[in-house]
C-alpha cells in the first residue's frame, strides 16, 4: 500500500500535470471595449485559457516569459459580435452541412446567437457542441415558445418545428390557454435546455403575466414579440419581459384596439400612428426605467417591405427606423438581432461567401436610427449580451470575461462598416482566422 498509494496519487494528479496553454497577449490594439466608450490606444488585452486575465497600456507590465505575443500595432478589438435574433433550424439541409454555416458566422465575428423559435431537439444538439467548442462556431442559445392554441393551428412553421409531436404539445412549441398548468408547461419548457421563454401570440395579458413570473421563478428569461395579441407592449414590460422583438409592432400601443389576430402584426398604420405618439413615449419611459430590451430588428423589414410590399403596411420602414431613434434617444437598451439565419440569403439559402447580417444591422441603427458606430457595437455586444442573460460572461473586453474579440484592420468608430475588415476571431480563447483553418 505504501507504494501504490503514492502512484494512486500522481495518476489523479495528472491532469493538473497537464501543460496549460500558452497565455495570449494582445498588444499595441485600439480597444472598442463594447461599452459605448472611446477607443482606448495602444492596449494589450492579455488571456489564459478561455478568460481575459488583464487588459491594460502596452508596455506598463511585463511581457510572461512563455507568452504568445501578437503585435497588432494599428489593428482594433471589438467584443465578438452576438447576433440577438436568428433563426437557423431551417438554413441548412441536413446536420452535416452545419459545421460550415456555422464556422463561416464565427469567422464573420459572431461568438454568440440567440435563436428565437425553432426545432429544440435540432438546437439541443448543436448548443451542446457549439458552447463547448467541439466544432468552431459562436455560443448557441435558444427559446421554448409559448402561445395560443389558434397559433399553432395557423402557422406553418410552428408545425414544423414541432414534427412528430402532438400540435402545440413539444415542450419547446406549447399551446397555453386558461386551463394550462403554467409551472408544469415552464418546467418543460426549461427540460429542453433553452434559457429563455417566448411569447409570440394570441395571449391575453393575464397569461402573459403568469408565465412571465412563473419563468423567472425557474430562471428563465422572457423574451416576447412587441405585441402578442391582443396583450399590447406595455402588457408585457408591466409584465416583466426581459426583451420585446421588432420595432414596427410598438405601433399598436398606440393603436384604437389591438386585434386578435396575430397575423396583422406588420400591417399597423404606419401612416397615421406617430412614432412619438404620448402611449409609445410613455412606453419608452417604462422600457427604460425597467431596463427592458428593444430587440429592433430593422433588417428583417428593411427586406421584407422590398422584396414583399404586400405583407407590410406602407410606411413600415421609415416608421421602424424613427420609433427606434426615438427609443435610443429616451434610454432604452436596444440590441442587435437579424431576424434571419445570420446570413444573407442568396438563391441556394444562406449565402456563407458574404458577411453575417449583424453587421447589416449595426450599420442600419448608424445610418436611420441616431446611433453612432460605437453605441451600435454596443448594441450587438454588451447588450445583445444582456438580452441572453449573459452579461456576467460575455459582451465586454472586460478581465474575468470570456475571451470572445474580433480583431479589424480599421477602425469601427470611423465607420461601423469597418467591423467587416476582420483579421481574426478569438472565441473562448481559441484564435480562428481563414488562414489558419482553425
Amino acid at each position: 500500500m505504501k507504494r501504490i498509494l503514492p502512484l494512486l496519487l500522481c495518476l489523479f494528479a495528472w491532469p493538473a500535470l497537464a501543460a496549460a496553454p500558452k497565455p495570449l497577449l494582445l498588444t499595441h490594439v485600439g480597444l472598442v471595449d463594447g461599452t459605448g466608450s472611446a477607443v482606448q490606444r495602444d492596449m494589450t488585452i492579455a488571456i489564459e485559457g478561455d478568460r481575459i486575465t488583464a487588459v491594460y497600456l502596452s508596455g506598463s507590465r511585463p511581457v510572461p516569459k512563455d507568452a504568445d505575443v501578437r503585435d497588432l500595432s494599428g489593428k482594433y478589438v471589438i467584443p465578438g459580435l452576438i447576433d440577438a435574433h436568428v433563426h437557423i433550424t431551417d438554413a441548412e439541409p441536413d446536420i452535416a452541412h452545419y459545421q460550415a454555416f456555422l464556422r463561416a458566422l464565427l469567422l464573420g465575428g459572431v461568438t454568440g446567437i440567440r435563436d428565437m423559435a425553432g426545432d429544440d431537439r435540432l438546437l439541443q444538439f448543436l448548443a451542446s457542441q457549439a458552447n463547448s467548442d467541439a466544432f468552431a462556431s459562436p455560443d448557441i442559445f435558444y427559446v421554448a415558445l409559448m402561445a395560443g392554441p389558434t397559433f399553432f393551428k395557423e402557422d406553418p412553421r410552428a408545425q414544423a418545428a414541432s414534427k412528430g409531436e402532438p400540435l402545440g404539445c413539444a415542450p419547446w412549441m406549447q399551446a397555453i390557454d386558461a386551463k394550462t398548468d403554467i409551472p408544469l408547461a415552464v418546467a418543460e419548457a426549461r427540460g429542453t435546455g433553452a434559457t429563455g421563454i417566448k411569447l409570440y401570440a394570441d395571449l391575453p395579458a393575464a397569461l402573459v403575466k403568469a408565465i412571465t413570473a412563473e419563468a423567472h421563478r425557474q430562471g428563465l428569461r422572457v423574451w416576447t414579440h412587441a405585441t402578442i395579441f391582443p396583450a399590447k407592449p406595455s402588457d408585457a414590460v408591466d409584465a416583466g419581459a426581459d426583451t420585446i422583438s421588432h420595432s414596427p409592432y410598438l405601433v399598436w400601443e398606440a393603436a384604437p384596439s389591438v386585434p386578435d389576430d396575430y397575423g396583422v402584426r406588420a400591417m399597423g398604420d404606419f401612416e397615421h400612428v406617430k412614432p412619438d405618439a404620448p402611449q409609445i413615449l410613455a412606453l419608452f419611459d417604462a422600457m427604460k426605467k425597467r431596463g427592458t430590451i428593444l430587440d429592433a430588428t430593422l433588417l428583417v423589414f428593411r427586406n421584407e417591405a422590398e422584396h414583399h410590399p404586400q405583407r407590410v403596411g406602407a410606411g413600415i420602414v421609415p416608421w421602424s427606423y424613427a420609433v427606434t431613434r426615438l427609443a435610443h434617444e429616451r434610454g432604452v437598451l436596444i440590441d442587435a438581432g437579424t431576424d434571419d439565419a445570420g446570413f444573407p440569403y442568396g438563391k441556394d439559402g444562406p449565402d456563407l461567401d458574404r458577411m453575417p447580417s449583424v453587421h447589416q444591422e449595426m450599420a442600419l441603427l448608424v445610418e436611420h436610427a441616431g446611433f453612432t458606430p460605437l453605441q451600435a457595437i454596443r448594441a450587438a455586444t454588451e447588450v445583445g449580451a444582456a438580452a441572453l442573460g449573459q452579461s456576467a460572461q460575455r459582451g465586454t473586453v472586460t478581465p474575468g470575461k470570456l475571451a470572445d474579440l474580433v480583431v479589424l484592420g480599421a477602425d469601427p468608430s470611423r465607420d461601423i462598416r469597418n467591423t467587416t475588415r476582420i483579421e481574426f476571431v478569438v472565441k473562448n480563447g481559441r484564435v480562428y482566422s481563414h488562414v489558419s483553418g482553425r
